[in-house]
């Protein structure tokens, strides 16, 4: 990890984010859906934890300046996206030079996890994972460098058990252990990728209002006197605030 700002693309309720900020890792959390940061945002306040910055956004378009971001983490949400190229550009485009970039995907050689794609297909749904072949194609089609991809074990927690159907649950746990006991075929894929340069020594005060823009016109953003709207400069677009969640999302921009 690092002791930068870390974007987490897809943080949906922020779970991963916030057990590591209790390691001391400064977050932004961004999501499509600011209903489930602003979930997040309310369990952090009732366990009085520490509350990591948000943002609603479309990866396709972050709405951020280049080299904001000392690190990004994307974990499993990374095949769900329209179009992998151009998120991973925005990825590599807001890192700093030096940055890292780390996933986690299911594995599509995985064969239960094939078997559960073949069978969404005839239920009318796509889903979607990635051989190691495709993610670094991909990765190196963004320009990334120090590509090392590999398979691990991850198991099945007992709450997400508790989570699963009771007819189903069989299966759950038979995953789980074979996901333990043989990772190189039925586990999953942990991404770790960089940005060329030398990460420089960041400033730990670092604000996100610093750091977005407008992604339309890709001006900086300013809140106006009554603290719910982002303007842009040329005062042509405003996003509104939601619980204090920013949505940075080109489609929900305000015409001024």
């Amino acid at each position: 990890m690092t002791s930068g700002l870390i974007l987490d693309i897809g943080g949906n309720t922020a779970g991963e984010a916030t057990i590591l900020q209790t390691f001391g890792h400064k977050f932004c959390v961004s999501d499509i859906n600011e209903f489930a940061l602003s979930i997040s945002k309310e369990r952090i306040k009732k366990f009085d934890l520490l509350l990591p910055y948000y943002s609603a956004c479309d990866a396709h378009n972050l709405p951020f300046d280049d080299n904001s971001f000392d690190q990004v983490t994307i974990i499993e949400a990374l095949h769900h996206f329209i179009d992998y190229k151009k998120v991973l550009d925005e990825v590599f485009r807001i890192l700093k030079p030096g940055g890292n970039f780390v996933s986690l995907e299911p594995y599509a050689l995985n064969p239960i996890r094939r078997a559960s794609e073949i069978r969404d297909r005839f239920r009318g749904t796509i889903e979607k994972s990635f051989s190691i072949k495709k993610i670094h194609d991909l990765l190196k089609g963004s320009n990334f460098t120090n590509i090392n991809i590999e398979l691990i074990s991850q198991g099945k927690s007992s709450w997400k058990l508790e989570e699963i159907p009771i007819y189903r649950r069989w299966f759950a746990k038979l995953h789980g252990l074979l996901n333990e006991k043989y990772p190189k075929i039925f586990g999953n894929l942990l991404i770790n990728a960089k940005k060329d340069g030398t990460l420089k020594s960041t400033d730990d005060n670092v604000d996100l209002s610093s750091i977005i823009r407008c992604p339309i016109t890709k001006e900086k953003l300013l809140l106006n006197d009554q603290k719910d709207v982002l303007i842009n400069k040329s005062n042509t677009f405003g996003y509104r605030m939601f619980e204090g969640i920013p949505i940075l999302i080109k489609e929900d921009a305000i015409k001024l």
